[in-house]
């Protein structure tokens, strides 16, 4: 029978371990943490999350462990009301990230994949084909060839990806004709352009306009908001994050990615679904941890 829904992520599930530091080390450097916390994580886990914490019915397609990890992540998904009726099992462990937070909130985060890497083309076509929703969610913490089956499944639906951890243009060139709208952050805008990274909203169009992809663009500008791109080669309409006392960035991007797809599968313009993104991404910086940054006050 087929299943209805208005987002479906198809990407990663991690266990993150999390340690709070004065300042990120250097390179060679030893430095004690004030604090640590495992939490649920995983760009793809993180994003279902904030569509189902804006009022979403989401499906999430990801490759978990049959670890304690694995089961960890499961009971998180579901007390958070997403559906993860799509979830692989494998003997493969649960994929965790290490992420290192310092004091201004920044961050700097390694992922070991796991089982995230075992997310099956097979597995993610026979899954789609029995639900039906209009926006399909994903990034880059899963195989290539996997995000590509999501994205060629069904033409009708709209195809947002966040290309994060971000590869190189030539490998994404199979995927960015079938996204209908990127959402890169300034850091992964420059590899995909290879410029310098962009700071100013001005430089920012400049490197937009150097992609060869066609589609609508959505680049994250972290405190100061967000810059909304209907094709490649028009103006920005800049979108302003508000003020916040912010203590930890973590998971932030994924939130607005998850907070856009739902805008977009309730019939919210472009710009629209930017602006709450915008906002809910900026509030879940004023909560500790990644995927649950919207719901744990410090």
């Amino acid at each position: 029978m087929t299943q209805r829904a208005d987002v479906i992520v198809v990407g990663s599930a991690n266990l993150d371990t999390t340690l709070r530091v004065r300042r990120v080390p250097s390179p060679g450097e030893t430095m004690l943490a004030s604090g640590s916390s495992v939490t649920p994580g995983g760009k793809g886990a993180n994003q279902a999350v904030a569509a189902a914490a804006d009022g979403g019915k989401v499906h999430f397609i990801g490759a978990l462990g049959r670890d304690s990890a694995g089961e960890t992540m499961r009971e998180s998904l579901r007390s958070h009301g997403v559906d993860i009726s799509g979830t692989h099992l494998t003997q493969a462990p649960t994929g965790t990230a290490t992420v290192i937070v310092d004091d201004s909130g920044e961050n700097l985060i390694v992922v070991n994949p796991g089982a995230n890497a075992l997310l099956s083309t097979e597995h993610v076509d026979e899954v789609l084909a029995e639900i039906e929703a209009p926006v399909v969610l994903c990034q880059l913490e899963v195989p290539l060839e996997t995000v590509r089956a999501a994205a060629e499944q069904n033409p009708r639906r709209t195809f947002v990806l966040n290309p994060a951890p971000m590869m190189s243009a030539d490998r994404l060139a199979s995927v960015l004709p079938l996204t209908d709208i990127l959402v890169p952050n300034q850091s992964e805008l420059a590899q995909l352009t290879g410029r310098e990274v962009p700071t100013t909203l001005d430089e920012v169009t400049d490197c937009v306009s150097g992609l060869e992809y066609r589609g609508a663009v959505v680049v994250t500008l972290g405190a100061l908001g967000a810059a909304v791109f209907q094709t490649v080669d028009g103006a920005a309409t800049h979108v302003p994050a508000p003020t916040v006392n912010t203590v930890d960035t973590s998971g932030a991007g994924d939130v607005f990615c998850g907070v856009l797809a739902y805008g977009l599968s309730q019939g919210s313009d472009l710009v629209t679904a930017t602006r709450r993104a915008v906002a809910l991404a900026a509030e879940s910086t004023t909560f500790h941890g990644a995927q649950m940054s919207s719901r744990n006050p410090v």
